[in-house]
């Protein structure tokens, strides 16, 4: 126990030395720590939630198509509100619309209504999923990006861990799953206060916006930005399909009850959280391409594995995607450091419509089949997705290293 805690230091001396910034830093995992426990609070109340309004699988999962439609707005118009309002009014407008969302959904009395306020509530979780991908890289040193951006989703990993935990605590303490969000709704509101502390304002400024380099760079970063867009949304869609069916499957397939199907969500999150702290700690030289390769590869062995051996595999599937968000990011931020706002505001409206696309034809493939059969469809995200992790630099590199070479020396 003493070596970790010498390694530990050592290495939080090591952080220190090099040029951060910290106030970035931190707000950034505040944020996204607020909108992994919003975001997964839904998955074991989804159950419930269909029982309560007497809906079927495809109508419950129009729950989470509305809010992944609202997201995508959301983040495909924060590209215009960052060119009006700074990063930190944004971030605040956010935080704002998430506690009043989660308020309306917990009084919500007929099913309409809830979707309206999911729909509200899918608008604010797409800034605040969007804002912390931009601010990690720019008060990152080069050399530390890739380990602060997988810190950055560990806390997501962490609260994504104490979501179910939460569902199922309010379950027991109350016997209702209103109080959940109303539970949840503490976490938008704690940041929308911290973002009032001093030592953010000065760091704050709008996002510089030309319009003719903004045409330049629209022209040729559009389809490589897409591309990789795509690339890491089909890899959310199946890490996603995941969480948020694993209760449904237990209580389906194996009979678990609401609290026992829970710990199984916990689990998966145990799993991704240290999947993600790893790669915090650990810094891998291999290239990004090969790292999510081998990501994808044994996420698609575990996924198998859970629904034909054990349903643990599936758990521990959160292990093998973890690390799959925080590289893609690293790697988006390297190929376009000059249009990281586009370039993640084209990765979070991606994610928001592939999201969409996963919920209707999982919800669909429920009714008609089975949640077995569904989850064994949702490989094709994962097969999908690793193909365009190769292919991107054969379609891609000698293109941009050609326009690259047309732009005249200074």
């Amino acid at each position: 126990m003493r070596w970790v805690l010498v390694a530990l230091v050592l290495a939080l001396k090591s952080l220190y030395i090099e040029v951060m910034i910290w106030p970035f830093i931190f707000l950034s995992y505040a944020s996204l720590f607020v909108f992994g426990l919003s975001d997964n609070i839904r998955g074991p109340l989804f159950p419930e939630i269909m029982k309560q309004f007497a809906i079927s699988d495809s109508m419950g999962s129009l729950m989470f198509a509305l809010s992944n439609i609202s997201g995508f707005f959301a983040s495909y118009g924060c590209r215009y509100l960052l060119r009006r309002y700074d990063r930190l009014t944004v971030l605040r407008g956010g935080a704002m619309g998430l506690t009043i969302s989660m308020w309306g959904m917990a009084a919500s009395t007929y099913f309409p209504l809830f979707l309206f306020f999911s729909f509200f509530f899918g608008l604010s979780l797409g800034v605040l999923g969007l804002v912390p991908n931009i601010l990690v890289p720019m008060g990152s040193s080069p050399h530390r990006k890739q380990q602060m951006l997988s810190g950055l989703h560990t806390m997501y990993g962490m609260a994504s861990l104490l979501a179910p935990l939460l569902a199922a605590s309010m379950e027991y303490l109350t016997g209702s799953w209103r109080w959940t969000f109303v539970a949840g709704s503490i976490g938008p509101l704690s940041l929308l206060v911290y973002t009032l502390h001093g030592s953010h304002k000065s760091l704050h400024t709008k996002a510089e916006f030309s319009p003719e380099k903004h045409k330049a760079n629209k022209q040729k970063n559009f389809k490589p930005q897409l591309f990789l867009a795509v690339m890491l949304s089909l890899a959310v869609a199946a890490e996603i399909m995941v969480s948020s069916r694993l209760a449904l499957y237990m209580q389906r397939t194996w009979n678990y009850d609401m609290e026992a199907s829970s710990l199984y969500v916990t689990y998966f999150f145990i799993s991704m959280m240290l999947g993600r702290f790893l790669f915090t700690v650990v810094h891998f030289k291999r290239s990004p391409q090969f790292l999510l390769s081998a990501s994808l590869i044994l996420t698609a062995v575990f996924i198998l594995a859970g629904v034909f051996v054990h349903p643990l595999f599936l758990a521990a599937s959160g292990f093998m995607i973890a690390p799959f968000y925080p590289l893609s990011i690293s790697w988006i931020s390297s190929e376009f450091p000059e249009d990281l706002d586009s370039a993640v505001s084209y990765m979070m409206a991606t994610d928001s419509l592939m999201l969409i696309i996963m919920h209707l034809t999982v919800g669909k493939l429920t009714d008609l089949f089975s949640i077995k059969q569904a989850i064994l469809w949702g490989l094709g995200f994962v097969i999908l997705s690793f193909f365009m992790v190769n292919g991107f630099a054969f379609l891609f590199k000698r293109e941009r290293q050609g326009a690259l070479q047309e732009v005249p020396a200074k």
